[in-house]
C-alpha cells in the first residue's frame, strides 16, 4: 500500500498510471464485454372475453366451429362453457399468398440483423410475458378450457424457458462451427455456417394455443427467418392477441412486424401453406394421419419438414420406486390439461409387487378430481378443465369399451360428463382403466383425454416388450429406487425422449431436442438441433494462408498427357494422405516425387 501511495504522489508518473489503467479498461471492455440491448416495455390490452366472470356471449346449443352456410367463418367458443366468443374470418388462399410474400420481403432485412438485435426482441417478449402472466393465462383458458395452473405450467413457464434458453444459448448454437479439414486439406479453413432458410411455416396444434404458437416464432426469429404460423381453427379466437403481442415486440424494437404472419382456417389453408413454393421449411404438430398428408404436400417442392405426431407415452414404475414422489407426478402426467398433451402419460406399467396398492391410491385420487370452468366457477375449486374437441368422446368411449370387453376394469369414469353449471361444456370424466393388456386397442391409439391406463408387468424384459407393442415413440418415464436400473431401462426404450424418476421435464430443459421415433414423427425442435433445423447448414472452406492455394499438378492437368501415369499418381496421393503407417506414407510420397519428374 505504501508503494502505491508513493507512486501516486509522484506527479511525473501519475498521468502514465492513469493512461495504463484507462487503456487496460478499454482493452478489457473491447475484448470481453458485450453490450446488451435492453427489453423495451409495451402494453397490450387483452380481449374483454378473457376476464373472469364474463358472460356477454350466448351459450351455444350445439357448440361447433362451423357456421352453417358460411365456410369463410370460424365459430369460436369457450369449451368449458359452450359460450360464444364470436366469429373469426378464415384466411383465404389469396390472403395466405399475400402474407407469405410480405414475410419474405421483411426477412431480407431481418437476415442481416445481429444476434444481439434478435435477443432484444426476445427479451422484450420475455419481459411482457413475465409482467402479464395472468392475462395470458386467462386468454388461453378462455380459448381452450384449461385451468390457470395448467396454463401457467404449459403456456407461460414453457415459453419463458424457451425464450431464456434462446437468449442465453442461441448464438452459440448458430455461430460458425469450425471443423477439422483433415490432412489433405490442412492448408484450408473449414467450417459450417448456419444461414436462415428464409420463410418457415409452423402448423401447430390447439392444446396449448399460446405456447404452440409463440414457440416456433421464437426459434424462427432468432435463426434469422420470417414465419407464417397456421393456428388451429379450434383456438382461432386467441390468435389475434398472440399476433399483436409478437408484432408489437418487433415494432418497438425497430423491426418490421411483417416478419411474423398468422393465418387460421380449415384444411384447405393448411394444404395451401404446405404446398407453397414460398415456404422453405415446415414444422407440423398433429396426428400421424395428417402428418403423412403434410409430407405428401411438402414433397411437391421438396420442402424439408419436422413432424411431431403425438405419443403414447409410457411410465414404467418398479416396485422399489418412491411412491410418495411417483404418484403425484403421474397424476399430473395424466390429469394436466385433461391429458391433452403430446407427452402426456397414456400408459402406466406397474410392477406386480406394487400394483394393487398403486391402483388403490390412484382410484382414490382420480375419484376426487373436480371438473369445471376456472374463469367462471370462482372459488368452487377446479382441478381439471374441459376438452377442446367434443367429437372425440365417442372414440374414447369405444376404446374403453374395447378394453373392458377384453378383460380390463374401468374403476372410475369412462363417459362424457354433463357439468351441472355448464351443461354445454365439453367435459370427459377422469377415468381409471386397470388390468390393461397390449392386445387392447387403447394401448396403440393416442387418447388425448383424462384416462389413466394401468398395466401390470413382471420384470424389465416384460416391461420393455409391453411398451414396444405400441408404434408410438415420443416420450417416456422410468421410476425406480435403483438409479442404475432406471438409467438402463430408459436407454433401452425406443423413444425420442426419456426421463428417470420424472415426467416431461426434458421439455423444460430447453437445451434438449424434442421429438420422437416411429409414428411419433421425425426431426427435432428445441435445443441447438431445433434452431439449426431452421437454417441451411452451409459447408464453407477458404485458404488458411493467402499464398498457399490448391495446385493442379501437371501430370493430371487437362488434357492429360499420360492417363496410366496420371492414375498411378492419384493412387499414391491416396496412399500418402490416408495410410495408417507412417512408413507406407513416406514410401507413397517418394513415389509421388518420382512420378512427378
Amino acid at each position: 500500500m505504501c508503494c502505491v501511495s508513493d507512486l501516486l504522489q509522484c506527479e511525473a508518473l501519475l498521468p502514465a498510471v492513469v493512461a495504463v489503467v484507462a487503456g487496460g479498461a478499454v482493452l478489457y471492455f473491447g475484448l470481453f464485454y458485450k453490450a446488451s440491448l435492453p427489453a423495451i416495455p409495451f402494453e397490450l390490452k387483452p380481449p374483454a372475453e378473457s376476464q373472469p366472470g364474463w358472460k356477454s356471449g350466448k351459450v351455444l346449443d350445439q357448440p361447433s366451429i362451423f357456421v352453417e352456410g358460411r365456410p369463410d367463418l370460424i365459430q369460436c367458443f369457450d369449451p368449458a362453457t359452450g359460450r360464444s366468443l364470436g366469429q373469426v374470418p378464415a384466411t383465404t388462399v389469396e390472403q395466405l399468398d399475400d402474407k407469405l410474400r410480405r414475410a419474405r420481403n421483411a426477412q431480407k432485412a431481418w437476415a442481416l440483423t445481429t444476434f444481439e438485435q434478435r435477443r432484444q426482441v426476445l427479451r422484450t417478449l420475455n419481459e411482457f410475458v413475465l409482467r402479464h402472466q395472468r392475462e395470458i393465462c386467462q386468454v388461453a383458458c378462455r380459448d381452450s378450457g384449461k385451468t390457470l395452473i395448467d396454463a401457467t405450467l404449459g403456456e407461460v413457464l414453457t415459453t419463458n424457458a424457451k425464450l431464456q434458453w434462446t437468449i442465453k444459448n442461441g448464438e452459440n448454437a448458430l455461430k460458425d462451427d469450425s471443423r477439422d479439414p483433415g490432412f489433405m486439406m490442412m492448408y484450408k479453413r473449414a467450417k459450417v455456417v448456419y444461414q436462415p432458410r428464409g420463410v418457415v411455416a409452423a402448423l401447430v396444434s390447439w392444446n396449448y394455443p399460446f405456447h404452440n404458437t409463440v414457440g416456433p416464432v421464437i426459434s424462427a426469429l432468432f435463426s434469422g427467418n420470417a414465419i407464417v404460423v397456421k393456428a388451429s381453427e379450434h383456438v382461432a379466437w386467441s390468435m389475434a392477441y398472440w399476433e399483436q403481442m409478437v408484432k408489437r415486440a418487433l415494432n418497438v424494437c425497430g423491426h418490421d412486424p411483417e416478419l411474423v404472419q398468422f393465418v387460421t382456417g380449415f384444411a384447405d389453408i393448411g394444404s395451401a401453406l404446405t404446398m407453397s413454393p414460398l415456404v422453405d421449411h415446415i414444422t407440423f404438430i398433429g396426428s400421424p394421419e395428417v402428418g403423412k398428408l403434410v409430407m405428401k404436400s411438402a414433397s411437391a417442392n421438396l420442402t424439408p419438414v419436422t413432424l411431431e405426431l403425438g405419443g403414447k407415452d409410457c411410465a414404467i414404475v418398479f416396485a422399489d420406486a418412491d411412491m410418495s414422489q411417483c404418484i403425484p407426478v403421474l397424476m399430473r402426467g395424466v390429469i394436466q390439461n385433461a391429458s391433452q398433451n403430446c407427452i402426456g402419460i397414456e400408459r402406466i406399467l406397474v410392477q406386480e409387487g406394487a400394483y394393487d396398492k398403486f391402483v388403490a391410491e390412484m382410484e382414490r385420487r382420480i375419484k376426487a378430481v373436480r371438473l369445471g370452468a376456472v374463469l367462471d366457477d370462482g372459488d368452487a375449486g377446479v382441478d381439471c378443465g374441459a376438452m377442446v374437441l367434443s367429437n372425440c368422446f365417442g372414440r374414447l368411449e369405444s376404446l374403453i369399451a374395447d378394453a373392458v370387453s377384453k378383460g380390463a376394469r374401468c374403476l372410475v369414469g369412462g363417459h362424457p360428463y354433463v357439468h351441472p353449471r355448464h351443461p354445454r361444456g365439453q367435459y370427459f370424466e377422469p377415468t381409471l382403466l386397470v388390468d390393461v393388456t397390449p392386445e387392447m386397442d387403447i394401448t396403440r391409439n393416442e387418447t388425448f383425454g383424462p384416462i389413466m391406463v394401468i398395466m401390470k408387468f413382471k420384470d424389465e424384459q416384460d416391461s420393455l416388450e409391453k411398451v414396444h407393442s405400441s408404434p408410438y415413440g415420443l416420450g417416456s418415464s422410468v421410476f425406480s429406487g435403483d438409479r442404475e436400473r432406471g438409467r438402463r431401462v430408459a436407454l433401452k426404450l425406443r423413444t425420442g425422449m426419456a426421463n428417470v424418476n420424472d415426467f416431461g421435464v426434458n421439455y423444460i430443459c430447453q437445451a434438449l431436442p424434442f421429438g420422437g421415433v416411429g409414428i411419433s414423427g421425425f426431426g427435432r425442435f428445441a435445443g441447438p438441433e431445433g434452431l439449426r433445423a431452421l437454417c441451411v447448414e452451409k459447408a464453407f472452406t477458404e485458404d488458411r494462408f493467402p499464398f498457399v492455394k490448391t495446385p493442379i499438378p501437371p501430370i493430371v492437368d487437362y488434357p492429360i498427357q499420360d492417363t496410366e501415369k496420371g492414375y498411378q499418381f492419384t493412387q499414391q496421393i491416396v496412399a500418402f494422405a490416408y495410410n495408417d503407417s507412417w512408413w507406407a506414407s513416406i514410401k507413397a510420397g517418394l513415389r509421388l516425387g518420382k512420378l512427378s519428374m
